[in-house]
């Protein structure tokens, strides 16, 4: 079992168990067999690449076409690269330049600004003629080959590309399907809830791929926490991973909801509210809770919390849950500057070792050198990823989230950088001086605001740059003008101060 790779099982699965259902997509079931031959078809239409050419790029649909383009690239050694309609041209296009795109699978245009797309070759899967194959051929494993790139928010305005390799997601995978808590099935049911070019969705679908279980996606078009509720209730799903914020706009409806036939629900995204929990357990009694952690460098989830398992414990810090321990192969440390181990209760900068930790930001070393560092442990010299998350530990080893080294957020399930909303917001505004921020709301879930200092502006303008330069989750949601930002004696900018000013919501 610790030797497979999610590839060759999800291979094994397309040949033995074609009847059974992969996909639920839109009202429609799509079983093993239509997912193999679409995937052998997308295949064959990459069959003209030049040998050089890696990085393809995938605009993302709720469709099987898009799924399949993604297993197919995986499948004859390709990276995929997402491009998100829901992005603004400008974002996309730097993520085109960066990687050096050539190649472009789509099932739909709708929402692209095809501009984007110049120079490309763009091949349109939803009428790719038959490959005359069931089966898509697997190509020979390169475990150290990047197997997707996802570009996260830069403090300097340009995303970065996390790279992730063929290794970095079979180690998660075998770990996270071996973790002691899980007895899965072919039978289960697994919700996809998450945006395509987020990981947490690379997670639900490969887990259940891998095992030959099924996948019930949350159509794009509709309202996604409601959506996700009739599924988990119509078809009586048995695993649910999704952000804390699903619960948090399903709370006026707990009191009637009842899942009675979940077995897994996992949070994970952004921190968890402890009052949240409490107010879910009795809505899916049968149903492990678990807090989920985990930054892309170090591939979706590197560490579980079970909130209501066999010791029931509960543990939480200032209203949150604890993000627990590592599993598998991974190693989280509690570090202090000099990269000593803090001892219990006291505060440090957690980092993540081990096989799931990315081997880098796409030619970017500057940054490599800033977030990778060696650090011994255990009298070995390992490679950490410094995840800038502030944490404490306990006398038992669980892990509880402060808050972060930067002012980095965590919104929707999204890293975001508040300075890439402040350099967009200042081009707009000609170096006006500005800071953004988050705050929780009461309900859970982060908030993001814009103050400018200096004379009263027209909000609008502003408004519609940030709207046409950055995606819909980095979008704040009030803007507040200040005449002078509070500054503290040193002359630097009073933080707490100008947290204040931001409303309970």
């Amino acid at each position: 079992m610790q030797h497979f790779t999610f590839l060759e099982k999800i291979q094994d699965n397309f040949r033995l168990h074609g009847d059974h259902n992969a996909f639920f997509i839109k009202g429609a079931f799509y079983k093993y067999r239509d997912l193999a031959g679409k995937v052998a078809d997308v295949q064959a239409a990459l069959s003209g690449l030049s040998g050089s050419e890696r990085n393809i790029g995938v605009v993302l649909n709720d469709d099987l076409e898009t799924y399949a383009s993604i297993l197919a690239l995986w499948f004859t050694g390709l990276t995929f690269v997402p491009v998100n309609p829901g992005f603004p041209a400008e974002r996309n296009r730097n993520i085109r330049e960066q990687v050096g795109m050539k190649t472009i699978l789509y099932s739909s245009m709708k929402g692209m600004d095809e501009t984007v797309f110049s120079g490309c070759k763009t091949i349109d899967t939803k009428n790719l003629t038959g490959s005359g194959r069931d089966l898509p051929v697997l190509s020979p494993p390169e475990p150290e080959a990047d197997l997707y790139i996802l570009f996260t928010s830069g403090s300097t305005g340009i995303p970065k590309g996390v790279r992730i390799s063929r290794s970095n997601l079979d180690a998660f995978v075998r770990d996270f399907i071996a973790y002691p808590s899980y007895h899965f099935t072919r039978d289960d049911r697994f919700l996809q809830i998450y945006d395509l070019s987020f990981d947490a969705s690379i997670h639900c679908y490969v887990v259940p791929l891998t095992i030959g279980a099924s996948v019930y996606t949350v159509p794009q078009d509709e309202i996604k926490f409601l959506s996700a509720y009739k599924l988990m209730l119509n078809h009586q799903l048995t695993f649910v991973k999704m952000p804390p914020s699903t619960l948090s706009f399903l709370r006026p409806y707990l009191p009637a909801v009842s899942l009675p036939h979940l077995k897994y629900c996992l949070l994970g995204g952004e921190a968890f509210p402890s009052m949240l929990a409490r107010e879910w357990e009795p809505c899916v009694p049968n149903a492990l809770i678990q807090n989920v952690y985990g930054p892309t460098e170090a591939t979706i989830n590197c560490m579980i919390y079970d909130w209501n398992g066999e010791k029931g414990s509960r543990k939480e810090y200032n209203g949150t849950v604890s993000i627990g321990r590592a599993f598998g192969s991974n190693i989280a440390v509690v570090a202090d500057k000099s990269h000593k181990h803090v001892k219990p209760f006291e505060t440090g900068e957690l980092m993540i070792g081990g096989k799931q930790v990315s081997p880098g930001y796409w030619r970017n070393e500057e940054l490599d050198r800033e977030a990778f560092t060696g650090m011994d442990y255990r009298g070995k010299m390992t490679r950490f990823y410094r995840t800038g998350d502030m944490v404490t530990i306990d006398e038992e080893g669980d892990i509880m989230f402060l808050n972060r080294r930067d002012e980095q957020l965590q919104v929707q399930g999204y890293r975001v950088e508040p300075g890439e909303i402040e350099q967009m917001a200042r081009t707009c505004l000609n170096g006006m001086n500005v800071v953004a921020m988050g705050k929780e709301s009461r309900g859970g879930g982060m908030k993001l605001y814009l103050f400018v200092e200096g004379d009263p502006i027209d909000q609008m303008p502003l408004m519609h740059y940030l709207e046409n330069h950055l995606p819909r989750y980095m979008i704040p949601g009030k803007i507040f003008v200040l005449k002078e930002f509070p500054r503290l004696v040193s002359g630097k900018l009073d933080r707490r101060a100008l947290y204040q000013k931001i409303p309970e919501e």
